[in-house]
């Protein structure tokens, strides 16, 4: 009977030499799925680490967000008359000028950037320093009530969309938000039509103003005097500031009395600055502000007092707080800030009496 014939010696050989390379090549792909790529990690097994990104800070103030925003930043003009109190949304302002018109009355030009409440007011009407301070925050959208010939004039030439009464977001309050419901005391605006409106007219988005914020205070603050004060704005109107150690930021008083708004939170200010700007009596008789230039001023943080120095040399240059010999940008604690704008600085406190 015929006998099957063995392969060769030669062919067994090779025949488990690509068996070993079948089961190693098996193994290899065990951790693979189909496509070849790796399988995903069975829960439990730690899966690649996914760096964490690096914190941004807000424009205006400093504070850390993961975001920030890509928008213009929007001036509104706010009536401070004693009809015009409580205020709506002043408290959510990145920045607060308060200037001096005509009658000793003060009045704000709030910006708002890293957050926008729903309403702001009431307005009320433009004045030339607004187009000096506003021109530094790139070409901003810029809410008011009217303006006079002089100042529409200015406007129109201003690196700015602006708008008035009758464009989006203007409204006469029937009293929810207003305390006296009638003019000039009842005008609002809605902030998010507001903004879309300035949009369309030009604005631009805000960029590094070249600020500096650092929530350490700087050494060389003098306590006294840090954690009160008080502006006289004009005989008949004081701004006062009280530093809320609690909270980190300065409340404010008008002549002597917590300052008022419609909603639930308070103003707080992380910086107070005061400025000593020039005023003067234009051509067509009214009080006139002038922050062009360069001067002295203080600043308000962390319960301390500083000397200091403002710059702005041009309108279109932004406005700088620097240190008191001029070398550097002051550094700012992060949050809002106020910047007041009075014919003087208030006089540094008296010493004590050691006598």
């Amino acid at each position: 009977m015929a006998m099957a014939a063995c392969p060769p010696r030669a062919s067994r050989g090779i025949v488990r030499w690509w068996s070993i390379v079948a089961v190693a090549m098996a193994i290899s792909l065990a951790g693979c799925s189909p496509s070849g790529e790796p399988e995903p990690p069975e829960d439990g097994e730690d899966e690649p680490a996914t760096p964490e990104p690096e914190p941004q800070q807000h424009l205006l103030t400093g504070e850390e967000t993961e975001e920030v925003p890509d928008r213009p930043a929007l001036l509104i003009k706010v009536s401070n008359s004693p009809e015009a109190r409580p205020h709506t949304g002043l408290e959510a302002a990145d920045v607060v000028f308060e200037e001096l018109t005509e009658g000793g009355v003060t009045r704000f030009l709030a910006v708002f950037h890293s957050e926008l409440p729903e309403v702001v007011g009431p307005i009320r009407s433009a004045r030339p320093v607004d187009i000096q301070l506003l021109s530094g925050f790139e070409r901003p959208g810029f809410a008011y009530s009217g303006a006079r010939g002089e100042v529409r004039a200015l406007l129109a030439d201003a690196p700015a969309a602006t708008i008035t009464e009758g464009a989006p977001g203007f409204f006469r309050d029937d009293g929810t938000y207003a305390s006296h419901p009638f003019a000039p005391h009842d005008l609002f605006i809605e902030t998010e039509p507001a903004l879309e409106a300035v949009v369309d007219g030009g604005a631009s988005s805000l960029a590094d103003l070249g600020w500096v914020f650092d929530p350490e205070p700087p050494a060389g603050g003098e306590t006294d005097g840090g954690a009160e004060l008080e502006v006289a704005m004009s005989p008949s109107f004081r701004t006062g500031w009280t530093y809320d150690e609690v909270e980190g930021v300065y409340r404010r008083l008008q002549n002597g009395e917590p300052s008022r708004v419609t909603g639930p939170d308070r103003i707080g200010a992380a910086n107070v600055t005061v400025l000593d700007v020039r005023h003067y009596t234009g051509d067509s008789g009214y009080p006139e502000t002038d922050v062009l230039g360069e001067g002295e001023a203080l600043v308000l943080r962390d319960g301390r007092r500083y000397p200091a120095r403002w710059s702005k040399p041009t309108a279109t240059d932004p406005l700088l707080v620097l240190t008191a010999d001029g070398s550097e940008t002051f550094p700012l604690r992060p949050g809002p800030t106020w910047i007041l704008l009075p014919d003087e600085l208030p006089a540094p406190p008296e010493e004590p009496d050691e006598s």
